[in-house]
């Protein structure tokens, strides 16, 4: 009679990193703060546009990063011609267990938030992050794009929407949002990591 393996226990759900990214000088309570520079509440300076980032695959359940997308650069020689968006979303994705959330808040590309700060190199619009689906990009026909990460959204949520357009009905909220500048200040996405 073969012997009865046990199995494999399952590593608790608590288990991983959890990280802020471009943490700056105020790092989330409870993440481990990622940035480029030394300072109070920074545990890894890295900076987040080399890589590969000092993570191991899989290590990290959670990710936070408020006003650091961005500021991710188009180019960088070292990338052979592959924008900066695709080189940190896949990366992010590398070191992300499957099921890790992630969560972001940047200027929305509609907003006069996302021109004020020279140092933007880019204007964040909800649809980018549809870019990071490989179901999404097959089904638009956009499978040359460089990407091997693989997010699915859970929310993208427009913040600091005026009360005279809050108070009115969702279909006048959309239009006001899509036709309109200065609706929305900013965004907040959320993301799950699919492996």
């Amino acid at each position: 009679m073969a012997a009865v393996k046990d199995k494999p226990k399952r590593a608790p759900r608590n288990t991983g990193l959890k990280l802020d990214l471009g943490c700056g000088a105020r790092p989330t309570e409870g993440f481990q703060g990622v940035d480029i520079a030394e300072g109070e509440g920074v545990d890894f300076v890295v900076d987040l546009f080399q890589y590969p980032w000092p993570f191991e695959d899989r290590s990290v359940r959670e990710v936070v990063s408020s006003h650091f997308i961005e500021h991710i650069p188009h180019y960088r020689p070292e990338w052979n011609g592959v924008d900066g968006f695709w080189m940190f979303f896949n990366e992010l994705h590398r070191i992300c267990r499957k099921g890790a959330k992630l969560t972001f808040i940047c200027p929305y590309s509609k907003s006069d938030r996302g021109f004020w700060d020279p140092s933007h190199t880019r204007y964040i619009h909800e649809v980018n992050f549809y870019y990071l689906s490989p179901q999404w990009l097959a089904e638009q026909g956009l499978t040359h794009y460089p990407i091997t990460a693989n997010f699915e959204i859970v929310t993208i949520d427009g913040l600091n929407v005026p009360d005279e357009i809050m108070n009115r009905n969702q279909e006048l909220q959309a239009q006001a949002r899509s036709w309109y500048w200065n609706i929305v200040s900013d965004l907040k996405i959320e993301l799950k990591a699919i492996k």
